[in-house]
């Protein structure tokens, strides 16, 4: 059996052809019409693997949606509720198929991060492989399938909720800067590409303090000095990995997920949100997008510059980052799978990796693929701390 069926018209083979490449990198098995196997009938083979495949994908273009054979095809999709369609062209939605979201794959040539390509494969990933979903008989309560994109809360059992957080979407990218990037480190080589094969939950912004106070409340632990600059919705600093490590625990017990620093691929790849420039702004960072450069001379509260495409803000500047990751000099045998990188072997757990820039650090330390590393036991008014989940 095949997991998806491929419909589309043979003037846009091209793109098909690219299509079935990517799917099969996921592991899934493709049909696509071809040529039909000598000694069969041409519309009973096209039946038979219609009805077989677990998914109908659909391009519409301006020859498809004037195709009756693709036209078909989409409605048995859309009568068994498997049809995911997109576009690969300017054109209106076929009659009866406007309600239906559809990805936007215009213009996608091979690029690892095009919106609708990471779109429609996080979508795909839950239908066929159950991301997100609860298995059948479960004794736990079904919980609603997340999409990319979405935020969200979860309740904590002593009251109130958690951080705030936002769906990432599965997809790849090239981790790391080219040798003629401005302000490039060697250690932030070679460049390589990471395959984040399921979506993942991660703060929209960096842990607060008063999310991480409650959790000093909760846990009779001391609460971390603040520098008279002020607590609330401004990040938590002067924390060390071993107290962002402490909070997650907390969070784990109270909410029964599974929460943990983001790998330090996650990190990049999130910050990037689909971008390849030194930072997701682009080829520069100013005043008016992140807090640096001893600017304002202090933190400030968390969501006062615009977010990036994925919905996360300050991923440039404020304050430093923690991420799970034991420190090497380089990207030399790294996992490409957007693990943290936990072996010791070659690197040192007793400094963690640490992600974003700061308010007292100039642009070039601001960058998406700048990297640097605190011992673990550091606390300083500069470091703190976005918490991932996953599913």
């Amino acid at each position: 059996m095949n997991d998806i069926f491929i419909g589309y018209s043979r003037s846009d083979s091209a793109i098909a052809e690219r299509l079935v490449q990517r799917f099969q990198q996921e592991g899934w098995q493709v049909f696509i019409d071809r040529k039909t196997p000598v000694g069969r009938k041409w519309h009973k083979e096209i039946e038979r693997e219609l009805h077989a495949a677990r998914a109908v994908v659909v391009l519409w273009s301006a020859a498809s949606r004037d195709s009756d054979f693709v036209l078909e095809e989409a409605e048995y999709g859309k009568r068994k509720d498997i049809l995911f369609p997109a576009f690969i062209e300017r054109v209106e939605c076929p009659y009866g198929f406007g309600r239906i979201q559809t990805a936007d794959l215009m213009g996608w040539n091979h690029q690892m991060e095009h919106a609708g390509l990471v779109q429609l494969l996080a979508s795909l990933r839950v239908h066929l492989n159950g991301i997100g979903t609860e298995p059948l008989h479960s004794a736990a309560p079904t919980q609603p399938v997340l999409k990319p994109g979405q935020t969200f809360r979860d309740p904590l059992q002593s009251g109130g909720e958690g951080p705030l957080l936002t769906v990432i979407p599965a997809g790849r990218f090239v981790m790391g800067s080219p040798e003629n990037e401005p302000g490039r480190s060697d250690d932030e080589g070679p460049q390589h590409e990471v395959i984040i094969a399921q979506p993942f939950a991660l703060g929209v912004y960096a842990v607060t303090f008063t999310e991480y106070d409650r959790f000093c409340s909760a846990t009779g632990r001391k609460t971390p000095d603040d520098n008279d600059w002020g607590r609330e919705n401004r990040p938590v600093i002067n924390v060390s990995w071993h107290d962002a490590q402490a909070y997650r625990g907390w969070l784990n017990e109270q909410t029964g997920q599974s929460y943990r620093l983001p790998s330090e691929a996650e990190w990049e790849y999130a910050c990037r949100a689909g971008t390849q420039t030194p930072f997701y702004t682009g080829e520069r960072i100013n005043s008016e997008q992140a807090n640096f450069g001893k600017a304002h001379g202090r933190t400030l509260p968390v969501g006062s510059f615009p977010s990036n495409k994925f919905g996360l803000y300050d991923m440039h500047g404020n304050v430093w980052e923690w991420a799970q990751d034991c420190w090497h000099e380089s990207y030399q045998n790294a996992p490409v799978d957007g693990s943290a990188w936990l072996e010791a072997n070659g690197g040192a757990c007793d400094r963690r990796v640490v992600r974003g820039g700061s308010w007292n650090y100039y642009p070039q330390y601001l960058r998406s693929a700048i990297r640097l590393w605190f011992l673990t036991d550091v606390a300083y008014l500069n470091l703190g701390f976005r918490i991932a989940r996953d599913f």
